[in-house]
């Protein structure tokens, strides 16, 4: 196709829910629209958030974006997948049940603990904007080796907007005791409540290796454990917490909605961060410190405009209105994955 000659470092390498994802540089990709009208519209709630971002300075812990337009957002090339895919890959289940049966391996305590404060330095970034994420959930979040970032803003919205994409378990039907949040079977408004609830589980999931209730069969019928778990989360009933006690009572605090905001959460996870820092400190710590350091100061730096002006140059080429005109296998893409994943090179390139 004409598209690949003019452009032969694009590739394709992910579909998702509303958008095609290209890769147009070693380290950057594109999101592109399909074609319905649904994903064109949340294409463009996901756009008035970056245009929201882009009036702040940056977020490290927030998938950052070089350049958008109406038809296309220019944003770091996270190379390793998911979280969702990175805690599967770490456990064993059962695919009659669907139960986890065992967990191989946890990330280093160290990794977890920063992976939960990037985390919720996130989303407290995002309600210094009174936005909240509104869909909090393994499969968005991605990462590049061991860094974790927040991705997809597709379902963020101003605090107090009604919360629409509640999936448990990061997300909970209220009961007959919250009517101060909303009637009973609703999942109420955007804000602290939704947010602190959904860092809890994704805070479970990281430390145990498994989500909500993921470990242990609730009902006979598989196909029905998705609605009992939906049910024994608006009761408030959740799973016993016996790992790191310090971890435990983050999580715990979570799910009863004990921080006022999602600020004064992140000031916990830092605090246990920088404790754990002191506590544990080793050479290999302490250079990642400083490699993550060094990222950040070169991607909100100078190689920041760089990546800006190389994206400006592809979007005046063309290249948008290309992708934009068709689906990838009609315009002669084949799906290359994640071509940069961890998995894929050898392990002397991995960085």
């Amino acid at each position: 196709m004409d598209i690949q000659r003019q452009f032969p470092g694009v590739h394709w390498i992910w579909g998702g829910g509303i958008s095609f994802v290209y890769e147009v540089h070693p380290r950057i990709v594109v999101k592109v629209p399909q074609s319905g009208e649904f994903e064109k519209e949340q294409f463009s709630k996901e756009l008035e958030i970056y245009q929201t971002f882009s009036q702040r300075p940056p977020c490290p812990s927030i998938v950052q974006c070089y350049f958008y337009t109406h038809n296309g957002i220019f944003l770091e090339y996270m190379r390793d997948e998911s979280l969702s895919s990175r805690i599967q890959d770490n456990h064993i289940r059962n695919h009659q049940t669907k139960v986890v049966t065992t967990v191989e391996r946890l990330e280093p305590l160290p990794l977890r603990k920063e992976w939960m404060n990037d985390l919720a330095q996130a989303v407290a970034f995002l309600e210094s904007l009174n936005l909240a994420h509104g869909d909090l959930r393994p499969e968005n979040i991605l990462l590049d080796r061991n860094r974790i970032k927040l991705s997809d803003f597709d379902c963020t919205a101003k605090i107090g907007t009604p919360h629409e994409a509640c999936l448990a378990p990061y997300g909970r039907l209220l009961n007959d005791s919250e009517v101060e949040y909303g009637s009973r079977g609703s999942s109420g408004s955007l804000g602290p409540r939704t947010e602190q609830f959904a860092l809890g589980s994704l805070y479970y999931l990281i430390n145990y290796g498994f989500e909500v209730y993921g470990d242990r069969c609730l009902t006979e019928d598989p196909y029905e454990h998705g609605p009992k778990t939906v049910e024994l989360l608006q009761n408030m009933e959740f799973p016993k917490l016996d790992r790191d006690p310090a971890i435990d009572r983050i999580i715990d605090k979570c799910w009863h909605n004990r921080y006022a905001t999602v600020s004064e959460l992140a000031a916990e996870t830092k605090a246990i961060l920088d404790e754990g820092a002191d506590n544990e400190a080793t050479t290999t710590e302490f250079h990642h410190s400083n490699t993550r350091d060094d990222e950040d100061q070169h991607l909100f730096g100078g190689e920041f405009l760089s990546k800006k002006d190389f994206c400006q140059h592809l979007a005046k080429r063309g290249l948008l209105d290309l992708l934009s005109s068709g689906e990838p296998g009609q315009l002669g893409f084949t799906l290359a994955w994640y071509r940069h994943c961890l998995s894929n090179v050898p392990s002397n390139n991995a960085s």
